[in-house]
């Protein structure tokens, strides 16, 4: 998802989740927290090195982060079991 750079105001065409965000325009590097609010995907962007240019960004879900949501939650729990499978049967074995 698009958003405005917190320096210059132009836009970068990447996701505030991605890593190594750098604005096209001005050339600053940005870093975006996850803010604290659980109603909302939010993040706190800002150009490295200069507090003043933090920006509250407030991303809506959609069906495609549901959707791979849903699948991370699904192969995690299956790696889990399958680890504590693989840990009960070590330890019945040693």
């Amino acid at each position: 998802m698009p958003f405005p750079c917190p320096a210059c105001g132009a836009a970068v065409a990447r996701s505030p989740e991605a890593w190594f965000l750098r604005c096209p325009a001005c050339r600053s590097w940005l870093r975006a927290h996850a803010a604290e609010d659980a109603a909302v995907r939010a993040y706190e962007v800002e150009a490295v090195g200069r507090p003043e240019t933090r920006r509250r960004l407030e991303v809506p879900w959609t069906p495609a982060d549901d959707r791979r949501l849903r699948r991370w939650l699904l192969w995690s729990s299956v790696v889990t079991l399958g680890l504590a499978a693989a840990l009960f049967v070590l330890a019945r074995l040693l």
